[in-house]
């Protein structure tokens, strides 16, 4: 079985790790950094698809069924009808089904638009079906019953079955209050393991928001102790609603309090992994406002980590957050650039010395 998994852009190592981690036997067919895609083939087992819907760095998953090269050209575009053929999409389709077909263009020098690619590939399917089962299924665009799939990646076309549903595996079911700047659960997901972040360690997100790193760090980690921390308290009520739905309210400390003065609250060397999305300046507030606070919370977070803990950061600013990072001793364990929605961000793994020397 092969399957198409959509991410972040930026993500796709992290991806393959969890991969090969929680889907035994599963191969990375293709994982192009920055694609947002990362393709796999697996055993056909009867826990298969219940392992890969379970990843938690990826937004959707498609049943890869068919692929081939169509061109940039609309003639190209000819070629879908026989690879809805190839697929054997009828074999999806019960007795009065509806479908909605959802597609995709990347690249550059198309003569179609996704929207052409949708077209074409919802008239084969409705001419396939239609020849192999006798009847002609009807397009529904909301909650229909299968979704396909098509997408054109530079020159070639996969045709599949979006198996994730209309909803993005990154839209959990515990946000039931969300954030203005919300981060997506997947980003959380792979901030956190990039963290170095381990079962049992104290870790803190000083700047929480609707708690999506609290949430998921105490999904992950059973035996953590895990503090969510905002200056707003509204946000922190929408926080709690988030924790409670998730079911981890008695793992997660709640704390209203200023990031800028984290010490007061947490202590000097008390922390193992801090892991925040700070304010940015481009979604609320001014830049020069974001930046004091990113000023002011960088030599706090220095002293309330442990020696070797780290300080992860999710930002579009990455040149100011190292610049101020630059003023104390951390130093850069890691440095990646990740799209979180339409934004260019990077996130940045700090690193604490493990031991300093005082002169």
């Amino acid at each position: 079985m092969k399957f198409l998994l959509t991410c972040n852009p930026g993500t796709e190592d992290v991806v393959a790790v969890e991969v090969r981690e929680e889907v035994p036997g599963a191969r990375i067919l293709e994982a192009r950094s920055g694609s947002g895609r990362v393709k796999i083939e697996s055993p056909q087992d009867p826990g298969v698809l219940e392992r890969v819907l379970g990843l938690r760095s990826v937004h959707s998953v498609v049943l890869l069924l068919a692929e081939g090269p169509v061109g940039f050209s609309m003639e190209g575009l000819k070629r879908a009808y026989d690879m809805v053929a190839e697929a054997r999409i009828e074999e999806f389709f019960g007795k009065g089904y509806t479908f909605a077909v959802e597609s995709e263009r990347v690249g550059e020098g198309h003569e179609y638009t996704s929207m052409d690619i949708a077209r074409v590939v919802g008239e084969a399917v409705i001419k396939v079906v239609e020849e192999r089962r006798g009847w002609r299924p009807e397009v529904r665009l909301n909650s229909p019953h299968v979704i396909v799939y098509s997408e054109v990646y530079d020159d070639t076309l996969s045709i599949g079955v979006l198996l994730s549903g209309e909803r993005s595996l990154h839209i959990k079911r515990y946000r039931v209050y969300d954030h203005p700047a919300a981060l997506k659960h997947t980003l959380a997901y792979i901030m956190l393991r990039l963290s170095g972040a381990r079962d049992g360690e104290v870790i803190l997100d000083p700047m929480c928001g609707g708690g999506t790193i609290a949430v998921e760090a105490a999904l992950l980690y059973e035996n953590s102790r895990i503090t969510c921390m905002d200056i707003n308290p509204r946000y922190l009520k929408g926080a709690l609603a988030n924790i409670i739905t998730a079911r981890v309210e008695g793992r997660v400390k709640v704390i209203v309090g200023d990031a800028r003065r984290l010490t007061e609250y947490v202590g000097v060397e008390s922390v193992d992994r801090i892991i925040t999305n700070p304010p940015y300046g481009i979604r609320m507030g001014e830049l020069e406002e974001a930046r004091g606070i990113i000023r002011d919370f960088i030599p706090e977070a220095y002293r309330a980590l442990k020696h070797g803990g780290t300080l992860t950061v999710i930002t579009p600013d990455i040149e100011y957050l190292l610049r101020e990072a630059r003023k104390t001793e951390f130093t850069v364990k890691h440095l990646r650039a990740v799209k979180h929605g339409d934004l260019h961000t990077s996130i940045a793994v700090l690193e604490k010395p493990s031991r300093t020397t005082y002169t």
